[in-house]
């Protein structure tokens, strides 16, 4: 009696905290399976260039999703819905499976397992769904973008957010199936592009399928974007390049074109590129580490992240400072009789033989190494900048910082010290290291936007501006927010100082390595340049100048890996880019 009298009190005891204490509990879990949230995606912001056109864009599309929560609890009914899926959308029934294989199997939350279905997949797979459990067929949009593939490192492309991006975005309302912008544009205005997401919330019937509207808030598109890019002259440098590229049998190779006046990014090309609607639609994993496995790295943004030996562009830089410390005037002259010894050791001019009797100005536009290796380093009477004012001036023009363009992985170069080469190699910092340094040989690493930035500092006369690509956003009602101009330092060098580094530079078109742009429709200034890296492979090509040359509008820096000479590669590439944007 007493042990059934137990049992009664027990039971009635669990009934009353099932119904009651766990209750409301359980009710709001039904809840919550019965009336669902559902994401409403936010139209993605359009980019256009300069012009108006139309660079990336939505177009309409398909999604297949999966609610795990709603799939049947049977393993071999499961196995059904995907073997037949596989057979509709290609592809196997594992992969679909492994797609969502992370996710809790007790969530409600739809999980995106394939886009860009044709029409015909989706009404198959739509009709089929209605006797599938757990399987949506919803319209979505696609990312879609001009068919010009020099633009994938600047746009970037869109994919699916992973768990950790979620994280980072979930506070402002994304939801675990959305896309993101990965690299690019794409990537580093995610905000304003993506827009405010819209909510619906609906019920469901036991199988998870839809049976009315609840209530409904719309979403709020995003930002479209106007860029300061000249697409014609993107499409230009980018058909230069690669045919200079494929003749040199050259690895890659870079462009940068911006409006020295105020850091707007006229044309950003890295070589080779890729194809970024490929990410768009949903890239296959064999696909993507084909890119990532080629040698020549595709994926790669040159422009801004890659780092190479600045050769005789950092000449520039160089003169600037020692006209400004007063170790050299503009009238400061030194014989070049073919280099210099020192000890028992020598260092050459390029030319056999030397340049003569060489000015600041002749020693620009002929890229005299024993003029430089005298004002960087020190000779006979003359002391020389010397390492520490050679890496202060630097620092100045902008080396050695990220300048902060609205690309993500920007690198930032190197500049040698004494400490990093006792440290890294061991070894004390030597005369002949500041001589190399003075030409723009060892240690030192440059990006190609860097050389830009720090030729549009000589072109404006002195100022270092933020580069940047986005001119302005703009909503669907027509407000527009202009992109403010940002100065990163206001006088980097004396004016008088940078003025005669200006005329070095016409003279090198004049009459110099750049003569070939001596024909030009307007005055141009340029300095070229040959980066040595490796004694068993052709040097880089660089080349970087600006015009016109009283008022300058544009800068171009150019450099092909592996390009020989500046004036052999680079330059041709500059004049018909220069022709294009003055031409009348």
């Amino acid at each position: 009696f007493y042990a059934g009298l137990f049992l009664f009190f027990v039971l009635v005891s669990r009934l009353y905290y099932l119904q009651v204490v766990r209750g409301a509990e359980y009710y709001g879990a039904a809840e919550a399976n019965r009336i669902r949230k559902q994401v409403i995606a936010a139209p993605r912001g359009v980019i256009f260039d300069k012009s108006g056109a139309r660079l990336a864009y939505n177009v309409p599309d398909f999604a297949l999703y999966v609610v795990p929560g709603d799939l049947p609890k049977r393993q071999e009914d499961e196995d059904v819905i995907f073997s037949a899926i596989a057979q509709i959308v290609g592809g196997e029934h594992f992969d679909l499976v492994e797609s969502f294989a992370r996710v809790s199997r007790g969530s409600f939350n739809p999980v995106e397992i394939r886009r860009g279905l044709t029409q015909e997949q989706a009404i198959t797979l739509r009709r089929r769904a209605e006797d599938w459990q757990g399987i949506i067929v919803s319209p979505v949009e696609q990312r879609s973008y001009l068919a010009e593939p020099s633009l994938s490192h600047v746009l970037g492309y869109t994919g699916k957010m992973t768990e950790e991006e979620f994280e980072v975005w979930r506070l402002d309302g994304y939801s675990l199936p959305e896309h993101i912008g990965k690299t690019g544009i794409e990537k580093n205005y995610q905000a304003e592009l993506h827009g405010q997401n819209g909510v619906q919330l609906i019920e469901v019937d036991s199988l998870g399928k839809e049976k009315k509207l609840f209530d409904q808030r719309a979403s709020v598109p995003g930002y479209n974007l106007y860029l300061n890019l000249d697409l014609k002259l993107q499409q230009l440098a980018a058909r230069e390049l690669e045919a200079a590229a494929k003749k040199l049998k050259a690895p890659g190779g870079a462009i940068i074109a911006l409006d020295p006046r105020d850091g707007a990014v006229r044309a950003l090309v890295s070589y080779p590129w890729y194809d970024n609607q490929l990410f768009a639609k949903g890239i296959s994993a064999k696909s993507y580490q084909s890119l990532l496995s080629d040698p020549k790295k595709p994926l790669y943004n040159r422009a801004v992240s890659g780092e190479y030996p600045s050769g005789s562009t950092f000449k520039l830089i160089i003169g600037a400072a020692a006209l400004a410390e007063g170790v050299a005037s503009e009238h400061l002259t030194v014989l070049s009789t073919g280099g210099l010894r020192v000890n028992n050791y020598f260092f050459p001019d390029w030319k056999a033989g030397g340049h003569g009797l060489t000015d600041i100005r002749r020693a620009l536009a002929e890229s005299v190494n024993t003029y430089f290796y005298t004002i960087g380093g020190g000779y006979g009477d003359i002391a020389g900048l010397g390492l520490e004012r050679i890496v202060e001036y630097g620092k100045r023009f902008g080396l050695t910082a990220l300048s902060g363009i609205d690309l993500p992985s920007e690198s930032a170069g190197f500049l040698p010290s004494k400490e990093w080469k006792l440290e890294a190699k061991g070894e004390r910092w030597f005369l002949g290291d500041t001589y190399h340094l003075a030409i723009g040989q060892g240690d030192i690493l440059v990006t190609p936007l860097q050389v830009a930035n720090f030729t549009a500092v000589i072109a404006n006369g002195g100022v270092l501006f933020k580069p940047h690509l986005v001119e302005k956003m703009a909503v669907p009602d027509g407000n527009v927010f202009p992109i403010k101009t940002e100065i990163i330092r206001d006088q980097v060098s004396p004016v008088e100082a940078i003025d005669v580094i200006r005329q070095g530079m016409r003279q090198a078109v004049i009459s110099g390595s750049a003569a070939s742009l001596a024909n030009a429709p307007v005055e141009l200034a340029g300095k070229t340049g040959t980066a040595e890296y490796s004694a068993s492979e052709p040097p880089h090509a660089w080349f970087t100048g600006f015009g016109p040359y009283k008022n300058p509008e544009l800068v171009i820096t150019i450099l092909i890996e592996r390009g020989q000479g500046g004036n052999i590669s680079a330059t041709p590439i500059a004049k018909k880019m220069f022709e294009y944007y003055f031409s009348p």
